[in-house]
């Protein structure tokens, strides 16, 4: 009883160490970078994440938005739902590298090298001269920010 037990031990032991291995090999082979495509003036915030990394991605609802904020002399956290609505997110599209073709391959999946447009919806809204952290964090915890400061419209 004592020798099947320590197998059954040892290949536990094992096994979690192959599925530590594995999820670490994933992260190394994710990146991912965001960037604002405009000056953001007001409205839904569009933001690209890019995916610089070597991983596809499909199940965005599994992807987490927190937006950090000073306004009015409170700061907020704000988690960043992904509906659309006030405080949430959406996608707005997939594209080619060149930022205006809409995916040709693997439709609905963020492949290396592709942009995902997301159309984010703050409330309450920025004011002029705000600056909101956005972070954008993927399933397996990999996470690109950006600060956006709100300017006035040309």
């Amino acid at each position: 009883t004592m020798v099947i037990t320590s197998f059954n031990a040892a290949n536990s032991i094992g096994d979690s160490w192959r599925e530590i291995e594995q999820q670490a090999s994933e992260i190394r082979r994710t990146e991912i970078t965001t960037e604002l495509p405009t000056a953001y003036t007001g409205g839904n915030m569009e933001v690209n994440v890019v995916n610089a990394g070597q991983i596809d991605f499909s199940q965005f609802s599994e992807w987490d938005v927190i937006a950090e904020r000073q306004s009015g002399g409170a700061y907020h956290i704000e988690y960043i739902d992904a509906l659309p609505g006030s405080n949430q997110w959406t996608m707005g599209g997939i594209y080619l590298s060149d930022n205006s073709t809409s995916e040709i391959f693997d439709p609905g999946i963020l492949n290396p090298g592709e942009i995902m447009k997301i159309a984010i919806n703050l409330d309450p809204a920025m004011s002029v001269g705000e600056t909101t952290r956005l972070s954008v964090t993927t399933p397996n915890g990999v996470t690109a920010q950006l600060l956006v400061t709100r300017v006035v419209p040309p």
